[in-house]
């Protein structure tokens, strides 16, 4: 290894040539410690688990029994509708026309395996749909009991505003939204809160009842219900399937990580380690 990494960049140089002259010479434990440094080791890791994922489920559609469908599918999804946006599309990315195809079958039996891997998406979807609701509320919370069971009767009675009970005597950061907390989902509130705001109807007010040390009054002002359609489907079946496929992606990355730390620590004792710099006019990575 040289002790230094470096190119001269000169200012008409396009961008893609300044960064091929800054990769010159690189080698493959460069550009793993690349991926690291931009963090980008993650999203590339996790692509080559899913593709070898389903790869090597032989039980999936024959490729060259769907190629067609394939492809029509993947243009459709694209907006690839003629074989000069093909063209362009595979360009841009550096692709061939047998590439792109092969991007198509590879996205057919990636959904295929996705659907397997979900199972039930409406059983998903209601174990889920804490997470998919949003919920608008307003909030007061007091350390002092006898205070709440006061605002609760003067709010009730119409004496004060919810808005202004909780803007001069709430002890939270809602005090400076005059109580109002959201959208949110179900899973961020306490869990005494959420369990009544799941159950609530709008403009209802509620307490006083404890959550945490706070004793607390609530009222639900909006609830925004998800939807299972397919939209909220396709989001489910790729949540889950990205969740099977990387489930051990993070000590995949450590031990990774691991490895390269070792590799460099082995360079820099034997005095081969090399820079990858960029200062002044030199372009480097």
């Amino acid at each position: 290894m040289s002790t230094v990494l470096t190119r001269t960049a000169e200012p008409s140089k396009l961008p893609a040539e300044s960064l091929l002259t800054a990769l010159q010479g690189a080698t493959k434990l460069e550009l793993i410690a690349l991926l690291f440094r931009f963090e980008l080791a993650e999203p590339f890791l996790r692509q080559l688990k899913e593709r070898a994922v389903v790869f090597e489920h032989n039980d999936l559609s024959d490729p060259d029994q769907v190629a067609e469908a394939a492809m029509e599918t993947y243009c459709s999804k694209h907006g690839l509708s003629n074989k000069e946006e093909q063209q362009r599309w595979c360009l841009q990315r550096g692709m061939s026309q047998a590439d792109l195809v092969s991007e198509a079958i590879h996205d057919w039996r990636r959904t295929e395996l996705r659907k397997r891997f979900c199972g039930n998406s409406e059983s998903l979807y209601l174990r889920y749909k804490d997470n998919l609701d949003r919920v608008l509320y307003s909030l007061i919370r007091v350390d002092d009991a006898g205070l709440c069971r006061e605002l609760f009767y003067a709010i009730e009675a119409g004496e004060i505003s919810f808005g202004e009970a909780a803007r001069l005597h709430s002890r939270g950061p809602e005090a400076k939204t005059q109580g109002i907390v959201g959208p949110v989902d179900l899973t961020t509130p306490h869990p005494e809160i959420a369990s009544r705001l799941r159950t609530a109807q709008a403009g209802q007010l509620i307490g006083p009842f404890e959550a945490a040390e706070w004793h607390t009054l609530l009222r639900l002002e909006y609830r925004f219900d998800s939807e299972y359609d397919a939209h909220t489907q396709n989001f489910l079946e790729e949540m889950n399937f990205k969740s099977r496929i990387c489930s051990d992606l993070k000590t995949e990355l450590q031990q990774l990580s691991s490895w390269l730390q070792g590799q460099f620590r082995d360079a820099t004792h034997n005095g081969e380690c090399r820079c990858l710099t960029r200062s002044g006019t030199t372009t480097g990575l």
